[in-house]
């Protein structure tokens, strides 16, 4: 004879939608950054940013999550960049806008390393 149990669970949805900035503050951010150390899982990150990437890239990244401009007007350098960046990108909230630029830049890269595709990319 077999025990039947039932599994329930409930899904709820966030209602910040992919590109809402609401509540995101580059201010409290920094803030952030001076309070704590970064653990182990965000230093492979920032490493990878900093070795990989451009100011001019790292921006481009900046604006598709919708908070370039800031950074621009305030002229923060590079590992300033990065450290927002990293503080955005492992916050819960922004996971769903992340996912899918990672995708989109995987795609990118794809068409850009193509020899037939990467004359349709404009942006190389």
């Amino acid at each position: 004879m077999t025990d039947n149990q039932n599994i329930t669970f409930f899904l709820h949805e966030n209602e910040a939608t992919e590109n809402s900035n609401t509540e995101f503050s580059i201010n409290d951010i920094l803030q952030e950054i001076d309070n704590s150390d970064y653990d182990e899982l965000k230093l492979p990150q920032i490493i990878h940013y900093t070795e990989n990437f451009t100011v001019k890239e790292l921006l481009l990244i900046c604006e598709y999550y919708g908070f370039a401009k800031e950074l621009k007007t305030k002229k923060y350098n590079k590992e300033e960049i990065i450290h927002i960046l990293i503080e955005y990108e492992f916050d819960p909230l922004n996971q769903p806008i992340v996912s899918k630029r990672q995708n989109m830049w995987f795609y990118m890269n794809e068409l850009k390393n193509d020899k037939f595709m990467k004359k349709y990319l404009l942006w190389s």
